[in-house]
């Protein structure tokens, strides 16, 4: 990388680029002109100058291209990737870089640091999904730090419905929300503190979610907006069966906060299944007899989604725990936030969640958000101020409390460590 005859070519060839003069033969004569024993590290500086060139359409940048990059950062506004699709796979702008780093990359792939190529194989396992345009962030949105903010939703065991059935001699387990009307309620006042808080982007935990939580979600979106602009974009609004399937989905819905459209459905794809111990552990000897399953029509394909100058994912409780079945595909793909609604114990610094997040942020750079309720707090008979949400970046965490279930907490994501800007039951009275 450091080489003088590798970085002369990268320059050359991104200079020609913006340019406009660049043509695929100047590119492969550069390298055809080495020596034999060099073309590799002529082929290696030529794509070191095309990623530098391309680095002037990338989104995180918010300034407009040269002309002869245009066309690229255009088909990227309306396709969500870089290249024509021609080849398998992808070329995408990179938002994230593998944490933990030394002087040098671990992956040749990693050694770019404009745009990620993503392997064929890893872009056919994944669904891929640009959002509509004012539902992006841009870099204006990102200034001083991406806000996420999270809330609890309930508290309360009995505002939701705990089920057991059984199938050929199988036990499984069910919970989803009663559509209680201290439920709803509690989200229109979220959704307000929210925007009174300038977050972009607001999470609510798993199971906390049914199709009359969703219309209400909807509503309060679109009841809550005066007509002056805010800055929240998009909402993670929890997960359930929001498709009344049976066996039941688990859907982890993500909603344009302008319009109260769906925008992305993303099913659970591996169930939390209740060990003796764990129930045990999460004081539910009364509600199940274990061993018992999550009761679940299980989900195949992650969907990676283009939002503006970052790219994310949604990976619902045990998902996030199976670093096997997703770590690869997030890699490729250069995923710089992850979205994680989960139904857990109180949330803590070194409990899995960020053991888990952390494996994932460090791998590729992403951020980690996880949302939880107060409902197993509550089992536990734990009150007052208790952990529902964390924030995962390479090597640093941050956890969010909360009292009530309608509190809110906001975090920071930015270049360094993750940080609470706010959470209410932090604050003097609260």
């Amino acid at each position: 990388m450091a080489e003088p005859a590798v970085h002369e070519i990268a320059r050359d060839i991104e200079r020609a680029a913006v340019a406009g003069t660049l043509g695929e033969s100047e590119v492969l004569g550069r390298v055809d002109a080495s020596p034999a024993e060099q073309r590799p590290r002529a082929r290696f500086g030529a794509l070191r100058g095309l990623d530098a060139a391309l680095a002037h359409a990338n989104p995180l940048i918010g300034e407009p291209p040269p002309p002869p990059l245009a066309e690229y950062a255009l088909r990227y506004a309306e396709t969500g990737r870089l290249d024509s699709g021609a080849v398998p796979g992808g070329l995408l702008p990179r938002f994230a870089t593998p944490g933990r780093r030394g002087q040098l990359p671990d992956a040749l792939t990693d050694a770019f640091g404009s745009v990620v190529r993503v392997p064929a194989d890893a872009w056919a396992a994944c669904d891929h999904l640009a959002l509509p345009a004012h539902a992006r962030l841009t870099s204006t949105d990102r200034q001083g730090g991406l806000r996420v903010g999270t809330t609890p939703l309930i508290r309360d065991p009995e505002e939701l419905r705990w089920e057991v059935h059984e199938r050929r001699g199988v036990r499984f387990y069910r919970i989803h929300p009663a559509d209680l009307e201290p439920t709803q309620r509690r989200i229109n006042r979220v959704v307000a503190e929210w925007r009174e808080r300038d977050v972009s982007i607001g999470v609510a935990p798993e199971l906390c979610l049914s199709p009359r939580l969703l219309e209400r979600w909807r509503a309060a979106l679109a009841a809550d907006r005066s007509g002056a602009p805010d800055a929240l974009q998009l909402v993670l609004a929890g997960s359930g069966n929001v498709d009344r399937a049976d066996p039941p989905v688990n859907a982890a819905v993500l909603i344009d906060a302008l319009t109260g459209e769906t925008l992305v459905h993303q099913r659970k794809m591996h169930p939390f299944n209740f060990s003796p111990a764990d129930v045990g552990v999460w004081g539910l000897e009364d509600r199940f007899e274990p061993p018992i399953d999550e009761d679940l029509s299980r989900g195949e394909r992650l969907s990676v989604i283009e939002a503006g100058g970052m790219r994310i994912v949604i990976l619902v409780c045990e998902d996030l725990a199976r670093l096997h079945a997703f770590s690869a595909a997030i890699h490729a793909h250069g995923v710089s936030v992850i979205l994680v609604p989960v139904f857990a114990r109180p949330t803590k610094d070194r409990r899995w969640e960020r053991a888990k997040a952390e494996i994932y942020s460090d791998a590729t750079g992403a951020s980690v958000v996880v949302a939880n309720s107060l409902v197993i707090a509550s089992v536990l008979g734990s009150s007052g101020r208790t952990g529902t949400a964390i924030a995962v970046a390479p090597g640093e965490a941050a956890v969010g409390h909360a009292v009530e279930p309608d509190d809110v907490v906001v975090f920071v994501l930015d270049a360094g460590a993750p940080t609470v800007a706010h959470e209410r039951a932090a604050e003097p009275g609260g």
